[in-house]
């Protein structure tokens, strides 16, 4: 059975990653409308149908401006996920400023995206859920790497995940979604601790670290020049 399987069996929740493309010139739109978050109210409505820790990123790319919404749905199926956000008030407002995936159903703007890895929770929550750091970054996948890419990420190596521990990573949740000819990976993942700067630096100082990277990093074609391959995405809802 795969550490995926087990997930599946084991959690009782499920991951999901949607997508979705903002129109051409429409970024700035949508940048305005969600400077509102949604009342407590909307947050109770979603986890009344299932839905917790919604988040919202965004990317401006040369390719366009693309949306990443995280959520943990208590639904296994991610169309169901993907309902809920449709049928919000706060997210239909998006609604009319998204083009939808060429694969997407009939009638929706939302893409569930294919789950690739999961690693952690590795830290327990902190008591303060303000001290979570919820962040959502993006690269791209070189077509003929992915076998090798999801190989290693099916047998995440324990030293990884240990630094990823001391470095106060809770998470790191990887989705896939077919863009054109490109392959696009968005992640969810939380910081919990108190200087990402050192821990992020210690991490790229652990040596089996470096070791996992010789083997990943090549398999991206990576949006920008930051080290990791991995660029921050701009937060619109925090989870």
């Amino acid at each position: 059975m795969s550490p995926y399987e087990i997930r599946l069996l084991t959690e009782g929740f499920r991951r999901m990653g949607l997508f979705a493309e903002i129109k051409p010139d429409h970024a700035p739109i949508v940048a305005d409308l969600t400077k509102v978050p949604p009342p407590p109210s909307t947050r109770a409505a979603w986890q009344s149908r299932g839905l917790t820790h919604v988040a919202l990123y965004a990317i401006e790319t040369a390719a366009g401006s693309f949306l990443f919404a995280y959520a943990e749905s208590a639904d296994p199926d991610p169309v169901a996920a993907a309902r809920v956000l449709e049928d919000d008030p706060w997210f239909k407002v998006l609604a009319e400023h998204l083009r939808p995936h060429p694969r997407v159903r009939s009638g929706s703007v939302w893409m569930p995206m294919e789950t690739i890895n999961i690693i952690g929770p590795t830290c327990p929550r902190p008591a303060d859920p303000t001290a979570v750091r919820r962040l959502g970054v993006v690269s791209r996948l070189k077509p003929s790497a992915e076998l090798t890419y999801r190989t290693l990420h099916q047998t995440n190596w324990p030293g990884v995940v240990d630094q990823m521990a001391r470095s106060h990573r809770r998470c790191w949740v990887t989705f896939l979604i077919e863009q054109g000819a490109d392959l696009w990976l968005f992640t969810y993942t939380e910081y919990v601790g108190t200087d990402q700067s050192a821990d992020d630096a210690a991490m790229g100082k652990d040596p089996v670290t470096q070791r996992w990277w010789q083997h990943t990093q090549p398999c991206l074609h990576p949006l920008s020049d930051v080290p990791g391959g991995w660029t921050s995405m701009q937060s619109l809802l925090e989870g």
